[in-house]
């Protein structure tokens, strides 16, 4: 019986041991997790207030070219002319690394809501990227053309793309609001 008690005092000792460890792992696991969720959020949050910056600048530009483009649309002026006065085509260098990172590694941890407009704005773009491919296409088919119907041509791309790039600052506009009032 005295063998039996000891055994039985034992086996609880190291049981709640046992306990305590597992206890002391989770806790440290779920630490680090919340450490990386709040890590990679303070991450895509950087990125998307670079992106909006950049992207503020290169629409100022890009609305710049656009003005010029429609004041000398009559003018015997060639497109080459033109974006050399205004500087050239601008195009956002715009980042999602942080998003696909996340994305990867930690989709279950984050809010529907906040994922979905990561998600948009990387889908916006992507859309953004392909227009500003197409307004390239037109841009260097027509360099060296002075015509109007060829401006025309180059106006209608770029309203395209500049429109998308306004609802992509509009969207990071709204995110970064969101995030500065849920830090307070």
């Amino acid at each position: 019986m005295k063998n039996l008690k000891s055994y039985l005092t034992e086996l609880t000792i190291i049981t709640i041991g046992v306990l305590i460890a597992l206890f002391v792992n989770n806790y440290k696991e779920d630490y680090q997790a919340r450490e990386y969720q709040r890590a990679s959020l303070i991450t895509i949050e950087n990125e998307v207030e670079a992106n909006y910056s950049d992207l503020k600048g290169v629409i100022e530009k890009q609305t710049r070219l656009l003005d010029m483009t429609k004041k000398e649309s009559a003018d015997h002026v060639s497109i080459y002319s033109i974006l050399k006065k205004a500087g050239g085509l601008q195009i956002a260098t715009l980042s999602n690394t942080g998003l696909d990172f996340y994305k990867r590694n930690q989709i279950n941890s984050i809010d529907f809501k906040e994922m979905s407009t990561l998600i948009q704005m990387n889908q916006m773009s992507e859309l953004i990227g392909n227009k500003l491919e197409k307004l390239i296409d037109v841009v260097y088919g027509n360099i060296f053309v002075d015509s109007k119907e060829s401006k025309m041509l180059v106006i209608m791309h770029l309203r395209d793309v500049l429109e998308s790039e306004n609802q992509l600052k509009h969207t990071y506009q709204t995110y970064i609001a969101d995030h500065k009032d849920k830090s307070k």
